[in-house]
C-alpha cells in the first residue's frame, strides 16, 4: 500500500506540481519513439493531449517536426548522454513561443536506454528580453538600408518579419500586393492575412525556417480589400553579424500566371491576346513536345525572336544539366495533369545563360487526353543574384568572411559521413586568442575586430584542399581536418598554425602579440555526431588553457 500510494503521489507531482512541461518517451527497439507520459503543464501549453500517448512522433507530428524530434532524440540514444537545444512552437491559443529543452536517457539494469525524459521550459519571455536587449530592431534596419536598391527593385513581395512573425517592414511590391501602406501593417503577424485552410502549413514553414529548412510553399493570402490572392511563399533568414536578426518573407503573386492558363482552356484566341500583351513570355507546346506558339516578349526578355524558335528542337535554348529536370516535370505534368514551377538556365542570345523561371500548365482536351503544354517563362536572373547573396550572409561571417558555424556543422556532418564510407578519418580543432578581453578593454573594439581578421585570415591560410576553417563567433574559431591519419598529421597542422601566428597583428601603428589555445579531438571509432566532436575539442581547448596557454591539447577518444 505505501509503495502504491508513493508512486501515485510521484506521478500527481509530474502531473500538477511541475510547471515545466514533462515528456516521457518509450524508445522502440527499432529506434522509434512513443510518447508515454505527458503531464499537465504539456498538454495546457502545446497541441498534444491525452490521445498522443501510445503514438509515435510520425503518427501526431508532421513529416518536418517528426525528423527533427527523430533526430534529436537518436542522438541521446548514440551518445549515451543528456543534451538540450533551444527549440520554438505554437500553443494552443495560437502564439509562438519560445522553448529550451532538456532530453535525459534512462537506463535498465543492463545498461539499455529504455526512455527518455523530455524537460521543457518556456524561454519566451528571457528570449524576447535578450533579442530586444541585442537591438533586433536596429539590426533589421541597418539590413534593410544595406540591401535596399536590390530589395525595392524586386518585382516579387518581400517583407520583413521578426522572429514571433510580425511584420516589419517591406518593400514597394509588397504593398501593392496586399494593398496596405507598410505602417499600416507594422505589428502586425502574418499569420493573420492567411486564410484559415493554409494557416496550418505557414506556421510550420515559417518555424522551420527558423530551424534552417527553407522551402517554398503555396499560400493564399487575404489583401486590404479582402480578396484573396494565391502566392509562392519562403522565408528566409536575415543574418547581420553573424546574428539572424529577423527573415526575408517573399511573396510570388502567381495570380496572373493561373489567368493566363485557365483563359487558354476557355479559348485559344483569349489566349493568343493575353499572351501577346504581358511582360513574360508564354510558350505553347503540344504533346510532341514541338513549339506552337511563343509570344513577342521572347525577344525582350531571352534576345530571341518567336520565328527563332518555333521549329526548334525540344529544349534547345535549356542548360544541358538542367534538360533532364524540366524533362521531367513536363511528362509528369502531362501524366497526372499538376502544375509545375521549375527553374533552370535559358540561354540568352546576346547575354549567355541566365536563371529563368518555368510555369507550366496541361492542358486535356474533351476525351480527356493531354493536348497541349501552356508555360510561362520569366528572367529571374537578378532575384537569383539576391538569393544568392542573401545566402551567403546566412552561411559566412561577415566580419572575416570565413564560414560561420551553421556552414562549418553542416559541411563537417556531410564530410564525416562521407569517410565513415571510405573509412577514411578526420579531426575538429577548436581554438581562441588567448586573453583577448584585454585586447578589446585596452585597445577598443575596433582594434579587436582588426585582430580577429587578421587572424581568420591567417588562419584561412593554412586550409589546404577540402580542410575548413570557421568563425564560432567571439576570438572563437574552428577546424575540420577532413582527410587524415594519424596523430601527427594533425599535430603538424597546429604546429603550422602556431608559427603563423608568432608574428605581431599590426593594427593603427600599435604591434599585437597573440598566444592562442587549441582543443583537438579525433574522430573516435565509434559513431559520433559533429556536434560531439566539436564538445570534446572544446573542452580540451580549456584543459590547454588551465595547463599553459599557447597550447594544445587532445581530447580522449
Amino acid at each position: 500500500m505505501m509503495n502504491q500510494a508513493a508512486s501515485l503521489s510521484f506521478t500527481r507531482v509530474l502531473m500538477e506540481g511541475i510547471k515545466e512541461m514533462v515528456f516521457v518517451v518509450k524508445v522502440d527497439d527499432v529506434c522509434s519513439f512513443t510518447y508515454e507520459f505527458l503531464n499537465k503543464a504539456a498538454m495546457e501549453k502545446t497541441l498534444l493531449g491525452p490521445g498522443s500517448v501510445g503514438k509515435t512522433f510520425d503518427d501526431i507530428h508532421s513529416k518536418f517536426m517528426a525528423k527533427f524530434l527523430n533526430e534529436k532524440y537518436s542522438e541521446v540514444i548514440q551518445t549515451n548522454q543528456s543534451t538540450s537545444y533551444e527549440d520554438s512552437f505554437y500553443s494552443a491559443d495560437n502564439k509562438l513561443h519560445y522553448s529550451k529543452t532538456l532530453l535525459t536517457p534512462l537506463f535498465d539494469d543492463l545498461g539499455k536506454c529504455t526512455h527518455i525524459v523530455s524537460l521543457v521550459k518556456d524561454i519566451t519571455d528571457e528570449k524576447i528580453a535578450k533579442l530586444e536587449s541585442q537591438g533586433i530592431q536596429e539590426r533589421l534596419e541597418e539590413s534593410s538600408a544595406r540591401y535596399r536598391s536590390l530589395f525595392d527593385s524586386n518585382a516579387d513581395a518581400i517583407f520583413t518579419v521578426d522572429f514571433n512573425g510580425h511584420i516589419t517592414g517591406g518593400n514597394s511590391a509588397g504593398g501593392k500586393l496586399s494593398g496596405y501602406y507598410m505602417n499600416e501593417l507594422a505589428g502586425k503577424n502574418f499569420i493573420d492575412f492567411v486564410v484559415p485552410e493554409d494557416k496550418v502549413q505557414a506556421k510550420e514553414n515559417f518555424h522551420f525556417s527558423i530551424l534552417g529548412n527553407i522551402k517554398d510553399s503555396r499560400l493564399q493570402i487575404f489583401n486590404k480589400t479582402g480578396d484573396v490572392i494565391c502566392c509562392l511563399v519562403k522565408f528566409i533568414p536575415i543574418n547581420v553579424k553573424s546574428k539572424i536578426t529577423g527573415f526575408y518573407m517573399i511573396a510570388k503573386d502567381m495570380t496572373e500566371l493561373d489567368k493566363i492558363a485557365s483563359l487558354y482552356k476557355a479559348g485559344e484566341e483569349n489566349f493568343r491576346i493575353i499572351a501577346e500583351n504581358v511582360h513574360d513570355v508564354i510558350i505553347l507546346m503540344n504533346h510532341h513536345k514541338q513549339y506552337l506558339y511563343v509570344s513577342p516578349s521572347s525577344e525582350t526578355i531571352f534576345g530571341y525572336r518567336p520565328d527563332q524558335i518555333i521549329g526548334q528542337e525540344p529544349y534547345f535554348n535549356v542548360h544541358p544539366k538542367d534538360i533532364s529536370n524540366i524533362s521531367e516535370a513536363f511528362e509528369q505534368a502531362a501524366k497526372n495533369g499538376s502544375t509545375y514551377l521549375v527553374q533552370i538556365r535559358l540561354l540568352h542570345n546576346e547575354r549567355g545563360w541566365i536563371w529563368s523561371e518555368i510555369s507550366g500548365t496541361p492542358v486535356f482536351g474533351e476525351d480527356e487526353k493531354f493536348n497541349h503544354m501552356v508555360m510561362v517563362a520569366r528572367d529571374i536572373s537578378i532575384q537569383k543574384e539576391y538569393e544568392s547573396q542573401l545566402k551567403h550572409f546566412a552561411y559566412y561571417d561577415s566580419l572575416t568572411e570565413l564560414p560561420n558555424r551553421r556552414y562549418f556543422q553542416e559541411y563537417a556532418t556531410e564530410r564525416l559521413e562521407l569517410n565513415e564510407n571510405g573509412r577514411r578519418s578526420l579531426a575538429v580543432l577548436i581554438l581562441d586568442i588567448d586573453d583577448f578581453k584585454e585586447i578589446n578593454d585596452q585597445w577598443g573594439h575596433e582594434t579587436g575586430d582588426a585582430v580577429i581578421q587578421e587572424f581568420g585570415f591567417r588562419l584561412n591560410n593554412c586550409m589546404h584542399g577540402e580542410n575548413m576553417a570557421a568563425r564560432l563567433g567571439g576570438d572563437e574559431f574552428v577546424i575540420l581536418l577532413a582527410d587524415t591519419e594519424t596523430e601527427k598529421q594533425v599535430a603538424e597542422v597546429a604546429d603550422m598554425i602556431y608559427q603563423v601566428m608568432k608574428e605581431p597583428v599590426e593594427v593603427e601603428g600599435l604591434s599585437l602579440n597573440i598566444s592562442i589555445s587549441m582543443g583537438i579531438a579525433l574522430a573516435p571509432s565509434e559513431k559520433v555526431s559533429i556536434s560531439v566532436m566539436m564538445k570534446r575539442a572544446d573542452m580540451a581547448m580549456y584543459k590547454a588553457k588551465q595547463q599553459e596557454k599557447n597550447t594544445f591539447q587532445v581530447s580522449p577518444t
